[in-house]
């Protein structure tokens, strides 16, 4: 794999996820009055005027997914990404560990579950703080990967078909997965069934109510030649779906959790491999971390949510 010069063109650099099939209807509540509100490259963002999702206008699913995924595996292509046991996936997966012990408490023991475990680092690093541990993945070689790192079972496949019971886990992982997902209901409604009443799911993605968003979509509707590498990095082309600390609470509800706490958390672009970027585009990244500690917001936000407990009957 032939390193990127900067993240930006890592992003690029993944190409387009699939998209054979066309969204005819939100994937939070079904309604059809969905909004052409941006072009990006090869398809058009749109929002639902019902819940405020926003999706793209086509998606893939099933084999398509499966073989993408087992190409262009997480991180695909950034300069930093380096093969010793020192690298940024180690650092990152410490981090993660760290965010969960940050919003749960510092329990270190259990059973965790990673949906969309990659190639195993934070199930290694879970392991060596006491959890017992398993993951899942569509990625065939991130999967080979993530068995070597790790002694839990990783299920090559999706969370509607994992062969954990129900109440398996008293934690489940999603780390930047939930904008990948075409039909995110269906995943989270299988992630409650593998939860045990009142354990905890932590998971990150893009918060689409980041105050700066209006500006951006501005700018790029206003210049989409000049915007396009930030446009293309901003939306980019693995995702599906965006939520925003708006409506994720109505997401969980609907899979039936309970949402517990929504906090902004620095992307992971300003910690781990700014540095990669031109001097432009650190200077421009510093200024936006401080305007976000300003406003108290992120473009990424940390969820966690929790399974009603079974009451006494």
């Amino acid at each position: 794999m032939s390193a990127a010069a900067d993240p930006s063109e890592a992003v690029r650099a993944r190409g387009m996820a699939p998209g054979e099939v066309r969204r005819t209807a939100c994937p939070l509540c079904g309604g059809q009055q969905l909004r052409r509100i941006l072009d990006l490259d090869g398809r058009a963002l749109l929002d639902c005027a019902a819940c405020g999702v926003r999706c793209t206008e086509v998606f893939g699913e099933g084999d398509a997914i499966r073989t993408y995924y087992s190409a262009v595996q997480a991180h695909h292509g950034k300069a930093y990404i380096q093969d010793d046991e020192g690298d940024a996936l180690h650092a990152i997966a410490r981090a993660q560990a760290d965010w969960m012990e940050q919003v749960c408490g510092p329990r270190r023991h259990g059973s965790f579950c990673e949906v969309g475990c990659s190639r195993g680092h934070l199930l290694s690093e879970m392991e060596l703080r006491g959890w017992e541990v398993c993951g899942i993945d569509v990625s065939e070689t991130s999967v080979e990967e993530a068995r070597r790192r790790s002694s839990g079972l990783v299920y090559l496949g999706e969370p509607e078909g994992a062969p954990f019971g129900k109440d398996a886990f008293d934690r489940v992982g999603m780390f930047d997965v939930l904008a990948h997902l075409a039909w995110p209901v269906r995943t989270l409604e299988a992630v409650a069934r593998l939860l045990k009443p009142g354990g905890e799911l932590v998971l990150t993605t893009v918060d689409e109510d980041w105050p700066l968003v209006p500006w951006f979509q501005r700018l790029f509707r206003a210049f989409p030649g000049p915007t396009r590498a930030l446009r293309t990095e901003m939306y980019e082309g693995q995702h599906y779906c965006y939520f925003g600390r708006h409506n994720v609470g109505r997401l969980l509800e609907t899979a039936g959790l309970e949402l517990t706490a929504v906090q902004p958390l620095a992307p992971l672009s300003t910690r781990f491999f700014v540095h990669q970027y031109s001097w432009r585009r650190r200077l421009a990244l510093v200024s936006m971390g401080r305007l976000d500690r300003l406003l108290g917001s992120s473009r990424k936000m940390l969820v966690l949510a929790r399974k009603p407990r079974k009451r006494p009957t």
